[in-house]
C-alpha cells in the first residue's frame, strides 16, 4: 500500500512539473530538463504497467538502458544549467570553471569509489555518484557566484540547480552508493529518505517555475549591457 501511495505521489508530482514547464514555457529555456522530467514519467508508467501486465520485475536488460538513459540525460541537464549559468562570464572561465569541477569530481570518485570487478551495471552506479557530486560541487559553487553572474536565488536556473545539489547531498549523505554490511532496515529507511526529499524539491520545482524571475533574470547577457 505504502509503496503505491509513494508511486502515485511521484506520478503526479512529475505530471505537475511537466504541465508547469510546458504551459509556463519553461521548456524553451531547459529543454533537456524537461526531457529529463518527462523521462521519468514515461519511466514510471512503463514500469509500473510492465508489472501490472506481465506480473515479473522488469528484465534487467532493460532496467540497464534505462538507467544508461537516466546517466546521459543528467549530464545533459548539468551541461545545460552551467553554460546557462556561466554565460555573463567570459570564454575561457565559461571554459575552465566546468573542468575544473569535472576534474575534481572524478579525483573524488576515484578516492571513494570501489574499482575491483568493474562492469556495466557497476559503473553506471559509479556514473550515478560522479553524477551527485558534481550537482554538489555545481551548487557550492553557484551559490558563491550568484552576484558575479548577475543572478538571483530565486532565478529558474539557479533554483533547478540547487533542488539538485540538495537531492544529491541528500543522497550521499544517506549513505546510498557503495555502502557494505547496512541491515535492511537501512536500506527501507534510506529509500524513504531519498523519495521524500526528491518528492519536497520537485514540488518546490514546480511552485518556483511557475512564479515569475525576478527582472532581468530572463534577459540575454547582450540585452542586459544594452540596457545600461
Amino acid at each position: 500500500m505504502i509503496n503505491h501511495l509513494i508511486w502515485a505521489a511521484g506520478l503526479l508530482a512529475h505530471l505537475l512539473l511537466v504541465i508547469v514547464l510546458l504551459v509556463r514555457r519553461r521548456a524553451t529555456r531547459f529543454p533537456w530538463f524537461t526531457l529529463l522530467i518527462v523521462f521519468y514519467l514515461l519511466r514510471s508508467v512503463a514500469l509500473a504497467a510492465t508489472v501490472r501486465f506481465s506480473g515479473h520485475p522488469v528484465h534487467q536488460f532493460a532496467n540497464t538502458i534505462v538507467d544508461l538513459t537516466d546517466v546521459l540525460l543528467q549530464c545533459a541537464v548539468l551541461t545545460e544549467l552551467t553554460l546557462i549559468a556561466l554565460r555573463p562570464l567570459g570564454a575561457i572561465r565559461r571554459f575552465t570553471l566546468p573542468l575544473l569541477l569535472l576534474a575534481s569530481g572524478i579525483l573524488i570518485v576515484m578516492r571513494l569509489a570501489p574499482h575491483h570487478h568493474l562492469s556495466l551495471r557497476s559503473s553506471l552506479a559509479i556514473s550515478h555518484f560522479l553524477l551527485a557530486v558534481l550537482m554538489v560541487e555545481w551548487g557550492i559553487v553557484l551559490a558563491f557566484l550568484i552576484g558575479p553572474l548577475r543572478l538571483s536565488f530565486r532565478s529558474h536556473v539557479a533554483v533547478i540547480s540547487f533542488g539538485f545539489a540538495i537531492y544529491s547531498a541528500g543522497l550521499l549523505a544517506g549513505g546510498g552508493y557503495f555502502t557494505t554490511g547496512r541491515e535492511m532496515s537501512d536500506y527501507v529507511f534510506f529509500s524513504f529518505f531519498r523519495v521524500c526529499i526528491y518528492l519536497v524539491i520537485v514540488i518546490f520545482w514546480s511552485i518556483m517555475l511557475w512564479l515569475a524571475e525576478p527582472a532581468g533574470q530572463t534577459q540575454s547577457p547582450a540585452q542586459q549591457v544594452g540596457r545600461k
